[in-house]
């Protein structure tokens, strides 16, 4: 299990140096103020304790016995009414717990915090993969005894998943087969109020997709969250990704009408017999392999193809670069010019990641973000963006560019209501107005606590900082967030400027989102202007400033000055 997510010989070296060099009574500290701050005041269980306790042997980290033991003590707390997110959540309090104890004493970590901090998480997850083998190989035993259906949804479980598919890939035929994993992450909601909610869910779900099958394939419950769909005789691998897509379709109808408040998101990953596998074990990691693409990826389904696991690999590597180098990273901060339409001028400029890896690879700034997030490391990446956008606006001042710079900020930032006493500690440092800083958030940063975001924006807007509603118009509570929130700018999206003069719905969608704008006195800025009669057309309308590839391309710092100089000067 360790080897299977990359523990080496360099990562067991690594926790031993930690065991050895941080006291034990620090990081149990540190795991308890996790476990306080997530779960509020109420005590753990006495059977989650243990497992907590087993958890925390650190000397023992990664030894057999040590991972024997964990499982063991697993099936007992099961046996004892613990929760099945139980190892997930003690995983990540652990990782949590490591990261603050490194960070303790305010220093920013070198080499070897990095690595021990990307040790943890590899272990904690072939404990998570473990223990839930764990948990399946004890349902299995229980269904030799003839628990072959899951009470809940009556679908064949986990087991006869398994048995079914070795004696389908197993069979004198060797006619094609097809394997679709499907996903259900849940959303808003406590899983404790929700419970109830969730179970008439799954119930509804499987019944729904299990009238959706053909003759002869078999549809089952291999998890709380988690359908196994096998369809034997294939005639063509098209089938495949027309039954998962089928499948969500169901799943999400199901959902919107009969239990909305439980937000989350369906996904599938489907793999076919024998060209993605000869074996049930191998046609199952596949499926698996897709499925955790399509979760990372942010879409319905996906099917595996043999260059997934390099490109799995590949994102690990990322993964481990961006780890090593979170307190002095090797990005920069390019910026983009954004022309005011009435006189030509640069009146401001966005922000924009960049990373060029040393082999010349360039890294795209979306897959920075996620990468970090799925890390832990969004705070970190956060504090350095806002300085090094801050410390650029003071050194923009002292070549006399006094314009405005745009940040983009993450869901995670407006759910950090320290945010704005972070943004007033670094504008003060590096003696840079409010006014100078423009902090972009999107719907999509917003939708998942908006009370909680609006207060931040309030904040920031109090501080003086300007707050722009960027992206406008892609989703459906775009003018609700207009009216509600007391942002200084809206940002059109390209999606509706780029073809304003080709399409008449998007040039009336321009117009009118501009002149609404306008009327809550907000700057507008239209994205994507790529053509002289675009920006033409925008000035007529009454658009404030444009920014797209007709004036330029985002640029280093050190280019960007020399650039505005002679723009403004014509």
């Amino acid at each position: 299990m360790l080897a299977a997510v990359g523990y080496s010989a360099a990562d067991a070296a690594a926790l031993r140096a930690f065991a050895l060099t941080v006291p034990d009574d620090a990081l149990d500290a540190a795991f308890a103020a996790c476990l306080e701050r997530h779960g509020g005041a109420r005590p753990p269980a006495p059977s989650d304790t243990v497992l907590y306790a087993r958890l925390l042997e650190r000397s023992q980290w990664g030894t057999n016995a040590w991972l024997e033991s964990l499982a063991a003590t697993w099936l007992d707390c099961q046996q004892h009414g613990s929760s099945p997110t139980l190892p997930a959540a003690a995983c990540t309090r652990l990782l949590e717990a490591v990261h603050a104890t490194l960070h303790a004493d305010g220093r920013p970590p070198g080499n070897a915090e990095c690595d021990i901090l990307m040790a943890t998480a590899k272990l904690t997850q072939a404990v998570q993969a473990m223990l839930a083998s764990a948990s399946f190989e004890r349902l299995d035993l229980r269904l030799a005894a003839g628990e072959g259906v899951d009470p809940l949804t009556g679908l064949p479980t986990r087991a006869q998943f398994v048995h079914t598919l070795e004696r389908r890939m197993n069979s004198a035929e060797h006619k094609p087969v097809g394997l679709v994993l499907l996903h259900l992450a849940w959303g808003g909601g406590g899983p404790q109020q929700l419970s109830a909610q969730r179970d008439r869910l799954r119930r509804q779900l499987s019944d729904a997709m299990s009238s959706a099958l053909r003759p002869g394939d078999m549809l089952c419950s291999i998890a709380d969250q988690e359908w196994a769909l096998i369809m034997p005789d294939l005639k063509s691998t098209g089938q495949v990704q027309l039954a998962a897509r089928r499948l969500i379709e169901i799943c999400e109808q199901l959902r919107e009408h009969g239990t909305p408040q439980l937000r989350g998101s369906i996904h599938a990953g489907t793999a076919c017999a024998p060209g993605d596998g000869d074996t049930a074990h191998d046609l199952e990691h596949a499926a698996r392999a897709a499925l955790l693409r399509a979760i990372r990826a942010g879409v319905p389904v996906v099917c595996f193809h043999t260059d997934m696991i390099a490109r799995m690999e590949h994102e690990i590597d990322l993964e481990r670069d961006i780890a090593r180098t979170i307190t002095h990273p090797p990005f920069q901060l390019w910026l983009q010019p954004q022309i005011r339409l009435d006189n030509g001028h640069c009146a401001g400029a966005e922000a924009l990641l960049r990373w060029q890896r040393v082999d010349g690879e360039w890294v795209s700034p979306q897959q920075i973000i996620d990468i970090a997030g799925r890390l832990g490391l969004m705070p970190e990446l956060s504090r350095w963006l806002l300085g090094q956008a801050v410390r650029m606006l003071s050194e923009l001042d002292a070549q006399g560019l006094e314009i405005p710079v745009s940040l983009n900020l993450v869901a995670e930032d407006l759910h950090d209501e320290e945010l704005p006493q972070l943004v007033a500690q670094t504008l003060a440092t590096w003696r840079v107005p409010p006014a100078r800083l423009v902090l972009e958030v999107t719907e999509g940063a917003l939708i998942s606590d908006r009370d909680r975001a609006g207060r931040v924006i309030q904040a920031l807007r109090a501080l003086g900082c300007g707050v722009s509603l960027d992206d406008f118009g892609t989703g459906f509570s775009s003018f609700a967030y207009m009216r509600d929130l007391p942002v200084s700018e809206l940002k059109i999206d390209q999606l509706f400027v780029r073809d304003m003069l080709r399409s008449s719905r998007d040039h009336a969608i321009v117009a009118t989102v501009q002149a609404l704008a306008h009327g809550f006195g907000m700057r507008v800025v239209a994205e994507g202007v790529e053509d002289q009669p675009t920006a033409d057309e925008l000035r007529r309308m009454g658009c404030d400033t444009a920014q797209g590839f007709l004036y330029a391309r985002a640029m280093p710092a050190a280019d960007f000055v020399p650039w505005v100089q002679a723009r403004n000067a014509e």
